[in-house]
């Protein structure tokens, strides 16, 4: 006699036994930690080959340990000082996930709540008048939705050091509203992120960073700092020429610049154990390192993105914010990432927490910035055993290997428009612009005449200051490869009394 089982109760047994099953499966099917190694491998000297990079740093992890790790080229070519896995890369961007994880530890300890008020956070501090500082949360800042512009605070922070770290409480007064109510991605959120941590820890956020995150997770060769360190260990910036050569250019990072939205240099060592330590829930080493709540609270989407431009980066998309991390997805699966930018340098660093695979690739210049994600993508492809992984990465190589072309066309084009600039004979003596200029909260930018041209000096940042035009009315400058024009205004008694530089009006001092 055949006994017949209601269709509830089958499905009650047979559905476990298929998830288990399917389980089975995919774990048979998942590739070898080798084999993704191999294959990134091979696309990482054949980009190396292709002269695409002139320094490639690349790490692999895998269900809790590191199953790749390797430095190619030269991080300083000049001079002929190898990568190594002594190398120490530049995060800058990346180092938001750090100062991220911070708070996060902080709300978990419940020495503060990411719901707070910034007010409340920073007493004393002076807002502009138009912003309302009780209205504004911690989590605002780490999401970037504060709707603030930032520059006074961010410039000295990221790039001249003018004013010092101590002082920059005072310069959030001249944060002005954006207009928008955007979530608009920028460095201030994290610097303001510090001034909390500050307030909460005598330490600082620099040796809290150290003793309370970098330490725990095994990260021995991370710092917010350059002094103190071998500086043949800094994998530096790099300027494609006209030849198709590299040269080197200088690492302009000072202490007063290593700031907590972007300041950090590690190894990929250290880096590797970042991303399993986040992936893995704070285990690393068999061990529970950090709470698992922190890392799921930094993990945590606070805001997600408003503009169509925030929600695709490369292959990847972007959802929003949490504390420290953009998160979003890769081909339909949750990744955490955070990737940043200084110069002609690049970071990237990702996982797939739920396939517990993480990428760091760290770059020097040319074409390295893209390269970056193709290695990412590519490793990711493979893990999730996708058979065109191989065939998408060689034609994302070779379509970027197609713009090395442009790129030495554009760097020609570059030093040929700089020798025309020196060769400007200006309407205007230039020693009439010779002089100290001073803005509140930006400090003092120094003109001098230095072989018969301009020279700028302003903190750590120094350079030519070549005209645009025969007018000598408008002077450019570099600040960390990006050109920032000085609008002069007409000048009084021989002297030009001030120029403007991105709105701010920067007045003269004294003589020249």
């Amino acid at each position: 006699m055949m006994v017949t089982m209601p269709v509830r109760s089958m499905l009650q047994v047979l559905l476990p036994l298929l998830a288990t099953a399917s389980s089975l499966t995919a774990q048979s099917v998942r590739p070898k930690p080798a084999h993704i190694a191999g294959a990134v491998d091979s696309l990482a000297m054949r980009a190396m080959a292709l002269e695409l990079t002139p320094a490639l740093g690349v790490a692999i992890t895998m269900d809790g340990r590191t199953v790749y790790q390797r430095a190619f080229g030269a991080v300083d070519v000049t001079a002929g000082i190898a990568a190594t896995d002594q190398t120490l890369w530049y995060l800058a961007s990346t180092s938001k996930s750090l100062t991220g994880f911070g708070v996060a530890l902080l709300a978990q300890h419940k020495t503060l709540r990411l719901d707070a008020s910034i007010g409340s956070l920073l007493p004393g501090v002076a807002w502009p008048p138009a912003v309302r500082p009780d209205s504004l949360t911690l989590a605002d800042f780490l999401a970037h939705t504060h709707h603030l512009n930032d520059n006074a605070v961010v410039m000295s922070a990221a790039f001249t050091g003018e004013i010092p770290e101590s002082q920059w409480p005072s310069l959030v007064a001249l944060a002005t509203p954006s207009g928008n109510q955007d979530l608009v991605y920028s460095n201030f959120g994290y610097n303001v992120a510090a001034m909390v941590i500050d307030r909460q820890r005598p330490e600082g956020w620099r040796t809290y960073l150290e003793q309370q995150v970098y330490r725990p997770a095994g990260m021995r060769q991370t710092f917010a700092r350059v002094s103190g360190l071998d500086a043949r260990r800094i994998a530096r910036p790099h300027r494609l020429l006209a030849t198709g050569r590299y040269e080197t250019s200088e690492f302009s990072k000072t202490d007063a610049t290593m700031n907590s939205a972007g300041g950090h240099l590690a190894t990929l060592h250290d880096l590797a154990r970042w991303t399993i330590v986040q992936m893995d829930e704070g285990v690393i080493d068999g061990r529970q390192v950090f709470p698992k709540d922190a890392v799921l609270l930094g993990q945590r989407l606070i805001a997600r993105h408003t503009r169509e431009s925030g929600k695709r980066f490369a292959y990847f998309d972007r959802d929003g914010w949490g504390a420290g991390w953009d998160l979003g997805r890769y081909e339909g699966e949750p990744m955490v990432s955070r990737f940043g930018s200084y110069d002609t340098m690049r970071s990237h660093l990702s996982f797939l927490p739920r396939r517990r695979i993480g990428v760091v690739a760290m770059t020097t210049g040319g074409l390295g910035s893209s390269l970056t994600d193709i290695l990412a993508a590519l490793a990711y492809d493979l893990e999730a055993g996708r058979p065109e992984a191989r065939a998408r990465a060689d034609e994302r190589l070779a379509a970027l290997a197609e713009r090395r072309g442009a790129a030495r066309r554009e760097a020609a084009g570059e030093d040929s428009t700089r020798d025309a600039r020196r060769r400007l004979v200006v309407a205007r003596p230039i020693a009439g612009l010779v002089g100290q200029y001073t803005a509140q909260g930006y400090g003092v930018l120094k003109l001098e005449l230095r072989d018969g041209g301009l020279y700028y000096r302003w903190g750590a940042m120094h350079g030519p200051a070549l005209p645009m035009d025969s007018t000598g009315q408008r002077i450019r400058i570099a600040v960390a490869g990006s050109g920032m024009v000085l609008n002069f205004a007409p000048e009084t008694a021989g002297q030009a009394p001030a120029f403007t530089l991105n709105g701010v009006v920067f007045t003269r001092q004294g003589t020249p």
